[in-house]
């Protein structure tokens, strides 16, 4: 679906032409949703900042790309998404860990339900934020972002089933902490 908004489309022009004033727009424009998903791939806020930095960084270096086959709203996220995969994918902090394959879910949904909606969700990002970073990253693009674990493997160059057991370990650690914080 094409995003139809002159104001977008002389910003994007602007930006093209390395004008700050239409960079600091598109900036003020995305930056609180972005940052937002920057704060779901990151174990601090300034971790996220500088995410989000560098990812506008990559979205001024890419915006000659933008084709029009979406959203630019989008578009933008894609690129910042990508950006956040791709910078925990390289760090060497990021190591996917060998999990068991016997990884036991957990069952009982309604218990699952009720603390979910006890929480804030700003206590719940911070509970995600202090994950451990490689189930964070498969966390957030299982359950949030609503990837397949197929898809997911791809984007880290891991197996399907290494993510999908590193997404169940974060789901059960998680869940530790929200009944600790339910007590």
């Amino acid at each position: 679906m094409k995003e139809i908004d002159s104001d977008i489309e002389k910003i994007i022009a602007g930006c093209l032409k390395n004008d700050r004033l239409s960079q600091r727009q598109l900036y003020d424009r995305y930056s609180s949703e972005l940052f937002g998903l920057c704060r779901r791939y990151s174990s601090s806020d300034e971790e996220a900042e500088d995410l989000l930095m560098e990812g506008f960084m990559q979205i001024f270096k890419n915006l000659g790309s933008y084709q029009h086959k979406s959203a630019f709203g989008t578009w933008v996220t894609s690129v910042m998404l990508n950006f956040a995969i791709s910078h925990f994918r390289n760090s060497s902090r990021f190591r996917m860990e060998i999990l068991t394959e016997n990884m036991e879910l957990l069952e009982n949904v309604d218990e699952e339900e009720q603390i979910r909606t006890n929480l804030v969700a700003d206590q719940l990002l911070q509970l995600i934020q202090q994950m451990p970073e490689a189930m964070r990253v498969v966390f957030n693009l299982k359950a949030v972002d609503e990837y397949s674990f197929t898809e997911i493997a791809q984007m880290l160059d891991k197996k399907e089933n290494a993510v999908r057991n590193s997404y169940m370990r974060g789901r059960k650690w998680l869940m530790e902490r929200l009944k600790l914080e339910k007590d």
